[in-house]
Order: structure tokens, then C-alpha cells, then sequence
């Protein structure tokens, strides 16, 4: 009688994703393994209850406490009664397959152009085309929420956040440089708890290539996330700093949190833009010391499994560069133009300004 074997896919637990990643300490602090974990395993230490509060500016993050990789409550189902999960490892975009994959400098396109936000958005990046695209998916009924990082005013304490309104959208307008915050973890909020269907999330590469893993994925615990992601816009991005280094060496230069209107990476320096109208810039190579260890493996400027990709590197000041990939994010910005509420900008794109910055970071990345 001939034997029939069953095959079985190999499900690796959070131990995999910490010998692989957090243990090198090479973890993006996207935040995917904490949404997805389906008993809430994982959680990164800032996340715990506060204990701490910056006696300057009332934020909540103790330099002490702040790490870059999570952590485990010790609860996991694979390890404890070998029940069948993976999903923080296969959601994961820093394990050892994943950082072997090919990449290019900017990858498929269908167009790349200059453009911007008719809207009035006060706290806009470059152009905010990005917040405009959102707004208009929002109003049609495109999606019924986008996954953002916002910050405290006052602090400039990130945090991830579920925007399901225009005025969320708006209020979190901008790029944040500080990070500290799993920015995937209001995926849970969205997908398990307000039942959202149609998610839009914007993010850094990192983020959208752990978002790419988890569409990618054949692991049904993912299912619910996969069926309610419909748009990825990813951030060109060189690297992000500690919140608390970063914040100290802003502090040392007499600049209070609450006097920040945004900050920027521009021409090898960061710029801090202030309410006042001044704008202070601080050389990349002297808070170099600030840069989360994890951006040291990342190849990714552009975020190039994105359907959109925006930044503020090829076009004139105050104006973003939007990299359209696919069809489908080619219609979400078709719409949004449609409908008044972004603009393209009759200017020309250095592609070579772009290239350059995305090779400088795939050397650094190799």
C-alpha cells in the first residue's frame, strides 16, 4: 500500500525573527511582527506603560529605555503548544532571504513628474502631494483609512496613527526624522478592531516592504491584512534617527520641540525649519551617532514595491516628486488631479539626483 505524505509548511516563531534580525540588532522598527502577532507576543519597550516623563519638554521617552528592537512577553503559541503561526517572521522585511533579494535604483515605473497639494495643508513636506492623493481616496470612498505617523506638537514625539478623516490626514502632514514608533502597529487597530476594508498605508521603505511581505505571503493568518490593504506609498528615505539622540542634539542648540515646524534632509544636512521663520541645519555626519542601527542594511531609497513613491529630491522646493509605478496608484493620482486636489507642476525631474542617492544607499546597504 503506498504511503501518501502530508506536506507540511514549516512554521518559524518569533525565536527565527530574533536569531535572524533582532539579535544583529538590523530591525527597521516598521512594527509589522506586533500587528500581526495574533496574541500580542511582541512589543517594542516604549510601548509599555510610561514611567518616564522628559521633565523639558513632557515627552515620553526615557533615553535609558529606548531600544530599537522588539521584545517578547513569552506567550508565543508556536513555542509554548506548537500551534502553527510564522506570521512576525513572514511579515518580517529584515530576515536573511529577504535582505538577499535583488534591488535596483528606481525601479518600474510608468512616470515620474513634479507635483502638488491644492489644498491648504499648514504643516505640508515639500509639495503634499502625498496628503492631497490620501484626501481625495478618502472623500471618493477609495479607501476608508491610511496608516500615518503623526507627532505631538510639542514634544515632536512620533507616533503611529489610523486617520480616517481629512482633518486627521492634514493634521498629520510631514515627514518625521525622529522615529521611535512602530509605524505598522495601528494595522491591528484598523484590520482586527474597526473592521477596516480599504487601508492605504504611507511609510518609509522599510514599511512598505514589510507591507509588500505580508500581500506577498501565503500564511492565512495574514489574510484579514492582505484583504484590507488597497494602496502603498513609500517615502524616499536615507535614514531615520533616534528620538531621544536627535532630540538631545536639537536641545543642545537652544531649539525647543514646540518652535519646530518640520524638519528635512537636504544637500548632506538636516534641515530644522522653526515657527519663527528662521531655519537652523545640522550636518548629517555630525548626528550620524543619532542613525538607528537597522537603516545600516537597508538598500532601499525609494521605496520600490510601493504603487507610489514621493520625496523632495529632483524637483524645486516646495514641490514633490512623485514616482507613479503601477496602474493602480497611476489612478488614485489621476483622481486626485481630476477632482482638484493636486496639481502637477510643469517642471523637469533629475532622475540623476535620484539615482545618486539611491546608489550611495545600496553601496552602504551591501
Amino acid at each position: 500500500m503506498k504511503k501518501h505524505r502530508l506536506k507540511v509548511k514549516i512554521m518559524k516563531s518569533y525565536l527565527k525573527l530574533k536569531e535572524e534580525v533582532w539579535d544583529k540588532n538590523i530591525c527597521s522598527g516598521c512594527g509589522a511582527c506586533v500587528a500581526v502577532c495574533p496574541v500580542e507576543n511582541i512589543y517594542f519597550k516604549q510601548q509599555s506603560p510610561v514611567k518616564f516623563k522628559c521633565e523639558l519638554c513632557a515627552c515620553t521617552i526615557d533615553p535609558a529605555a529606548e531600544t530599537e528592537c522588539p521584545a517578547s512577553a513569552e506567550f508565543c503559541k508556536v513555542t509554548l503548544y506548537n500551534v502553527p503561526c510564522g506570521a512576525c517572521y513572514d511579515a518580517c522585511p529584515r530576515t536573511e532571504e529577504k535582505l538577499e533579494i535583488p534591488i535596483e535604483e528606481i525601479g518600474k515605473y510608468i512616470e515620474i513628474f513634479g507635483a502638488k497639494s491644492k489644498m491648504d495643508i499648514k504643516y505640508a513636506q515639500s509639495g503634499g502631494a502625498v496628503t492631497a492623493i490620501l484626501c481625495n481616496a478618502l472623500d471618493e470612498g477609495l479607501i476608508d483609512g491610511a496608516i500615518v505617523v503623526s507627532e505631538d506638537k510639542w514634544t515632536m514625539e512620533p507616533k503611529s496613527v489610523l486617520a480616517t478623516t481629512k482633518e486627521e490626514l492634514i493634521k498629520a502632514a510631514g515627514s518625521r526624522y525622529n522615529w521611535n514608533v512602530p509605524i505598522l502597529e495601528a494595522l491591528k487597530e484598523a484590520v482586527m478592531v474597526r473592521k477596516l476594508e480599504k487601508l492605504a498605508i504611507v511609510g518609509t521603505p522599510c514599511v512598505i516592504n514589510a507591507v509588500f511581505q505580508i500581500l506577498a505571503s501565503d500564511n492565512d493568518l495574514l489574510r484579514p491584512f492582505k484583504k484590507a490593504i488597497r494602496l502603498k506609498i513609500g517615502l524616499f528615505c536615507t535614514e531615520t534617527f533616534k528620538y531621544s539622540e536627535l532630540m538631545a542634539k536639537i536641545k543642545e542648540m537652544g531649539i525647543n520641540p514646540w518652535e519646530i515646524k518640520k524638519m528635512e534632509i537636504k544637500k548632506g544636512k538636516l534641515a530644522i525649519d522653526l515657527l519663527n521663520g528662521e531655519t537652523k541645519e545640522i550636518p548629517l555626519k555630525e548626528i550620524e551617532y543619532c542613525v538607528r542601527k537597522g537603516c545600516s542594511v537597508c538598500r532601499d531609497f525609494t521605496a520600490l514595491v510601493s504603487d507610489i513613491s514621493a520625496g523632495n529630491v529632483g524637483t524645486p522646493e516646495g514641490v514633490t516628486t512623485l514616482i507613479v509605478r503601477n496602474e493602480w496608484g497611476k489612478g488614485f493620482v489621476e483622481r486626485a488631479i481630476l477632482n482638484g486636489y493636486l496639481e502637477k507642476v510643469d517642471c523637469e525631474v533629475n532622475i540623476d539626483a535620484i539615482k545618486k542617492l539611491a546608489k550611495k544607499k545600496m553601496e552602504r546597504g551591501n
